[in-house]
């Protein structure tokens, strides 16, 4: 009888450059459309400083699927279906989708750029991760290479967190928030 926990994590081994590069097209345009939808959400209450930041990391996230475009366009990537990404377990959503739950209305830059530290550590572990499981090796260099950048990407969010002041404990307090007509 097959052993379940090697089969659980055989099936989570990414094999080739091609469904390396499909995970990262899905994960990299993933976040654009989450920072896009969070920085709309933030435009309609007011929050155009914090909307702004989003929008620029909206804006990466859509620079970053173009490059992976631009990588595999000589290849054939496979359709995934979207319970069968390769996510870490117990996700079901890729590393780099910002979770929309950790936002609110009256969120600080401060806030946003810890949000996205947080989400490009998950890429890059994600990354790091597929490089020390995968047999390819072709898979293992490309996915060095993306961890690395990812890792690069968070220090330039360390930098940018010193930019803003870290918000008082009642940042969320608003005597007049928003209703819902439900």
């Amino acid at each position: 009888m097959p052993n379940e926990v090697e089969d659980t994590k055989a099936s989570t081994v990414i094999e080739s450059p091609e469904e390396l590069l499909a995970h990262a097209l899905a994960m990299e345009t993933e976040a654009a459309e989450h920072y896009t939808e969070i920085a709309e959400n933030l435009e309609l209450h007011n929050n155009q400083e914090v909307a702004d930041l989003f929008r620029k990391l909206g804006e990466y996230g859509r620079l970053h699927a173009a490059e992976v475009q631009e990588i595999s366009k000589d290849m054939v990537l496979p359709h995934i279906a979207p319970w069968d990404f390769k996510w870490p377990e117990g996700t079901g959503d890729s590393p780099e989708a910002s979770a929309l739950e950790e936002t609110h209305y009256l969120m600080t830059s401060y806030q946003a750029v810890q949000l996205a530290m947080k989400v490009e550590s998950s890429a890059y572990q994600f990354y790091a991760d597929v490089a020390a499981t995968t047999p390819n090796a072709e898979t293992k260099r490309i996915a060095s290479e993306f961890a690395e950048e990812e890792s690069e990407h968070v220090e330039l969010l360390k930098g940018w967190v010193e930019k803003y002041p870290k918000p008082d404990d009642d940042w969320d307090y608003d005597p007049d928030p928003p209703r819902s007509l439900e």
